[in-house]
């Protein structure tokens, strides 16, 4: 579905990317985004220990990076903040809220010259973009002590660093032989679409145009499944689309798909498995219930204010309290036209229905979801 005239390019964000790698087809992305910083990213030397996270506009991300900072750096197994925690929060990428490093300048000569850039657009030199990723740069966040982690909405293997690609399609399960290729973990960060959309609409303040459209823009609907998604980021459809093609560069055990879901409805075990795909020693009771009380949002919100600037975790299915059946139904039928081979898509069709709140009370869950998923050589979350 594309949007009629004059909403097919005229709603923010107003900047497009292009991958060097393949000019041809452009992103629509932010006005924080710096392309120089992009290009870096997609080029970066990666180390073994390197995290990487790939997640979709409003599925989880803000969440998932202060669960794995948590799991990383914060947390001892006595669930005991570690020594230097306070003063890691405020000088070092990602401890107080994620860190992307498309949102950054190249260095701190780059950010303090760039006098008609956002880096000057608010009196007293602090920007916005300062207060919700941080006063760092590019160099900074490579310059993360190990192991490095890096949060993006950058996905596939268009943008993300090409070194934790194999040359080849991952067609074997010999652990040892397909981990000899690539570098660092991937962790992919899934939530079902129609709860995205819905937070998306709500994401600092209501849209002008609202959920159906008016004389301000098409509405968030129309926006959200045009085939040409002018959102940050572009279209949901085609971020699960590309990254369910690059998984199959991803070698054996170093990518792991996290569903949104799952971390709600069993964090315990998630964070084990989280942990375990890590490579960590085994995560103790302690531990996990220290992570599991700092990611709350009231606590996330008490202890830093870069957080109530991207933080908008919702309970599933919200969606069920907008829109009627029938445009439901419109989304369900561009759901299952766009995704229906996608394997990595499979498990959100099951909290997109009517209904899968009594599935679940009748015992169904995650788990026994992904056992009817095609074969793909992953973990999942």
């Amino acid at each position: 579905m594309a949007l009629a005239p004059p909403f097919t390019g005229s709603n923010p964000p107003r900047h497009s990317y292009s991958s060097p790698h393949d000019p041809s087809r452009t992103l629509p992305v932010p006005f924080w985004f710096q392309p120089l910083s992009a290009q870096r990213f997609r080029s970066l030397p990666l180390k073994e220990s390197d995290v990487i996270v790939s997640s979709g506009v409003k599925m989880g991300t803000t969440w998932v990076t202060k669960i794995l900072v948590s799991l990383l750096y914060e947390f001892d197994d006595d669930g005991e903040l570690r020594q230097g925690v306070e003063n890691a929060r405020t000088t070092t990428p990602n401890r107080s809220g994620q860190t992307y490093p498309d949102a950054l300048y190249a260095n701190r000569e780059d950010k303090e010259g760039d006098v008609h850039g956002i880096f000057a657009r608010v009196p007293g030199g602090r920007t916005k973009v300062d207060g919700i990723f941080g006063d760092f740069t590019f160099e900074d966040l490579v310059s993360q002590t190990e192991p490095r982690l890096f949060s993006t909405h950058l996905f596939g293997k268009r943008f993300l660093p090409q070194q934790l690609f194999s040359s080849e399609p991952n067609l074997c399960n010999d652990t040892a032989a397909a981990s000899m290729q690539g570098k660092g973990r991937l962790i992919i960060v899934l939530r079902n679409l129609k709860d995205t959309m819905c937070s998306l609409h709500h994401f600092r303040g209501l849209p002008m145009d609202g959920w159906d459209g008016n004389e301000h823009g098409p509405g968030t609907y129309l926006r959200y499944i045009a085939e040409k998604c002018p959102n940050a980021f572009g279209s949901a459809f085609d971020w699960v689309n590309e990254t369910q093609d690059a998984l199959n560069y991803v070698n054996f055990g170093r990518a792991y798909v996290l569903y949104y879901e799952s971390f709600i409805l069993d964090f315990d075990a998630q964070l084990k498995q989280l942990n375990n795909f890590l490579g960590l020693h085994e995560l103790t009771a302690a531990k996990c219930e220290a992570i599991r009380k700092a990611c709350t949002t009231e606590t996330m919100s008490k202890d830093n204010a870069r957080y109530t600037a991207t933080v908008v975790k919702g309970m599933i299915g919200e969606w069920q309290k907008y829109l009627d059946d029938e445009r439901w139904a419109e989304f369900d039928r561009i759901f299952d036209e766009r995704l229906n081979n996608v394997a990595i898509a499979k498990p959100m069709r099951f909290f997109q229905h009517y209904g899968f709140r009594e599935k679940l009370d009748q015992g169904e869950t995650m788990d026994e979801l992904k056992r009817q998923w095609n074969s793909i050589n992953l973990h999942h979350g």
